[in-house]
């Protein structure tokens, strides 16, 4: 069976290789921002033209200053509706990105616009069908973490210290990340799953995601969380170097904009990553997985020895 390692870097690998869909990709995000940033840059542009609040905000984020904007220029934006509108937004680019992203890597042709729109159409009602049902996944893991919550407060309740509700209470919260990763991770394998094999059954297509992560829990979960270490370390060099970047003139904006621009197309390979690392591990396990036939499994073994001999 192929390693944790291997699949790691084969994935890493693989989405460096589409630098194509990469751009591409930052291209789409890069556009989306713009637009659903328009409008409240209209706004503020408007409000801080030939104002000395613009160097405040310019030097740190002004709370007062900018209540004060929204009162005034803001009627009739809800913060809280507007940012709910761009975040189902998001999750349905992303949704919609998903399929062509995987149609690039399964099918292994030359990066073309035209097959990854056409991936992104193709799959784009079967993966929200996918999501609709990790929200039944994500409720049950939520109901969960409740029934963890409730279970901890009563062995808190009596609890002469501040130290065992601080370390029940970082317990908890790690668990329901951990648990919301795996969730996360099984509907990846079930995209992976529906479009290497062309399913249209989604409850299908999770019950037997469900059976092939069971079949080796340890390495599946074991290399989406190399993924996600991997993510949250990048993260973390991100915003060590933004503390240093202090927004005072407009050149160091530029600097700033230049530094989110990198980490925003380095983000975007660490998800292609996820997809292409996780559908090595899926192609190339030697394990009798759910929905392969034979013919499919004696080849993605026959293609993996030859890539691992060097021919």
């Amino acid at each position: 069976m192929i390693s944790i390692f291997t699949a790691y870097k084969n994935g890493l690998s693989a989405a460096w290789k589409e630098k194509k869909m990469l751009f591409w990709l930052y291209g789409f995000n890069l556009l989306f921002a713009y637009l659903i940033t328009l409008p409240l840059s209209m706004m503020l542009t408007k409000a801080l033209d030939k104002t000395t609040a613009a160097d405040k905000i310019l030097q740190a984020f002004d709370y007062t200053s900018f209540t004060t904007i929204m009162d005034v220029f803001g009627k009739g934006v809800n913060l809280e509706r507007t940012i709910t509108t761009i975040g189902i937004l998001y999750l349905i680019v992303n949704i919609f990105f998903a399929g062509g992203i995987l149609k690039i890597f399964i099918e292994e042709k030359k990066f073309k616009l035209i097959d990854f729109l056409t991936g992104c159409v193709e799959y784009f009602n079967r993966f929200l069908r996918l999501f609709l049902i990790s929200v039944l996944f994500l409720i049950l893991t939520i109901l969960m973490y409740l029934l963890i919550s409730k279970l901890f407060g009563l062995l808190t309740d009596n609890s002469t210290t501040e130290h065992l509700p601080f370390i029940l209470f970082v317990l908890k919260i790690f668990l329901l990340g951990v648990l919301l990763a795996i969730v996360n991770m099984l509907f990846d394998y079930a995209k992976i799953m529906t479009v290497v094999n062309d399913f249209y059954g989604m409850f299908k297509t999770v019950k037997q995601t469900i059976r092939f992560v069971m079949m080796s829990p340890r390495k599946t979960i074991g290399l989406y969380f190399s993924y996600l270490f991997t993510a949250i370390f990048l993260m973390i060099i991100y915003l060590f170097v933004e503390s240093f970047i202090s927004v005072t003139g407009w050149l160091t904006i530029l600097i700033f904009f230049l530094w989110t621009q990198i980490f925003m197309i380095t983000r975007i390979w660490i998800r292609m990553s996820f997809f292409a690392g996780q559908y090595s591990f899926y192609r190339f396990s030697n394990t009798a997985m759910p929905g392969m036939t034979k013919e499919m499994l004696d080849k993605a073994v026959e293609d993996y020895e030859k890539r691992s001999s060097g021919s």
